[in-house]
């Protein structure tokens, strides 16, 4: 009866890239990358804290799951599965703008308690059939935090690239209508005036898409990102502003961010710009908000 294999030979995060066969089972050629080095194996997110802070709950939906569960299945073979735990089937998937495969790889929330998991599946593959595990991981509180504040960026880059595309668009639209230029200069501006458009338009639906989903999954991350927003817009109207025209209209761009991210993580517009000559250190504040 086929056993399951030592860790030796088996190790959770080592994704095979290119195999050949090698006597009676496939071996890497080449290995993927796994984990960065020195990460714990029991977070193949590396989104680790204290391990005192990944103990079960009393939640009633993942208080049974301990802080690391696997699973463990050989296809084709007689040996019996080993599945995860039923409560890990009713965390939910908490979707990221990572670009990595979800299946294989991906973060759940309890929908009851708010705890999040890291899950990983690795597999080998053997000739006599391929062999699967699950690794699913409870994430301490500066795991949780790392993993929140990281999704939060992703989200204020793509935001910021929407202000970047659609600042360009108006740059080149004001080029077109009272920079005179030649016929040959007009077709270059317009074309480049529709990519950034088109660029813009494609970016707000994913933002949109993606804190929509999130509202449902996980708001937390909303509010970790609005929550920065809205700690920069404070403090500009805290600092004042001067008694100017120009300080006026500071103060009225900075009211109306202000409302609109108060109102984002429960359903406002997914998309803010912030993109504004009247608040010129804006970003800089906002970058130090959000660092680690």
């Amino acid at each position: 009866m086929p056993c399951e294999p030592d860790d030796e030979e088996r190790q959770p995060g080592f994704f095979i890239g290119v195999t050949t066969i090698k006597k009676d089972r496939l071996e890497p050629t080449s290995p993927a990358p796994g984990p960065a080095p020195g990460l714990p194996r029991a977070s193949p997110h590396g989104y680790n804290g204290p391990a005192s802070d990944m103990v079960p709950s009393d939640c009633p939906v993942c208080g049974t799951l301990q802080g690391v569960e696997t699973s463990f299945s050989k296809h084709g073979s007689s040996y019996p599965d080993r599945p995860l735990p039923e409560a890990a089937a009713r965390l939910e998937i908490v979707p990221s703008l990572d670009g990595g495969d979800p299946e294989k790889r991906h973060v759940r929330r309890c929908p009851s308690c708010g705890a999040l998991f890291s899950y990983l599946l690795a597999y080998d593959y053997y000739i006599d059939g391929s062999e699967d595990e699950e690794t699913l991981t409870r994430l301490s509180a500066d795991g949780t935090a790392a993993f929140r504040r990281g999704e939060a960026l992703r989200l204020e880059a793509v935001r910021a690239e929407i202000d970047r595309l659609e600042s360009e668009a108006g740059r080149l639209g004001d080029y077109i209508d009272r920079g005179h230029p030649s016929p040959s200069e007009m077709r270059e501006a317009m074309t480049r005036m529709e990519e950034s458009r088109a660029a813009a338009a494609a970016a707000r639906k994913r933002l949109q898409a993606q804190v929509e989903s999130l509202r449902r999954t996980c708001p937390e991350i909303l509010s970790d990102w609005a929550g920065a927003h809205l700690r920069v817009v404070r403090a500009l109207l805290a600092a004042g502003f001067t008694e100017t025209p120009d300080g006026s209209t500071a103060r009225h761009i900075a009211g109306s961010i202000l409302e609109a991210w108060r109102a984002l993580p429960a359903g406002g517009d997914a998309f803010v710009s912030v993109d504004s000559p009247f608040l010129p250190d804006y970003l800089d504040r906002l970058a130090m908000e959000l660092k680690p």
